[in-house]
């Protein structure tokens, strides 16, 4: 799966891009505010493949890469973006 297809896919699974206020990232996860926290499908983000973990804490859905996030998290931009 290529940076874009885990981009397009996480988003997707998120709640698309219509859902996402924000995203950030740190070190191993990608950080997403969504409007609704109940549109996202926690148990099949955990099935793509490069997801570690998807974590609810603080209003934020995280969503665990683990390395090679920064990559990953300009292509969710990119991807918001279209």
């Amino acid at each position: 799966m290529t940076r874009s297809q885990l981009a397009r896919r996480i988003i997707e699974l998120v709640g698309g891009p219509e859902d996402v206020v924000r995203v950030t990232y740190c070190y191993s996860r990608l950080r997403f505010a969504p409007r609704d926290e109940g549109s996202a499908l926690d148990a099949q983000l955990r099935t793509v493949p490069g997801v570690v973990m998807v974590l609810r804490q603080s209003g934020q859905l995280q969503v665990a890469r683990g390395s090679g996030v920064g990559a990953v998290f300009d292509a969710v931009l990119e991807g918001l973006a279209t």
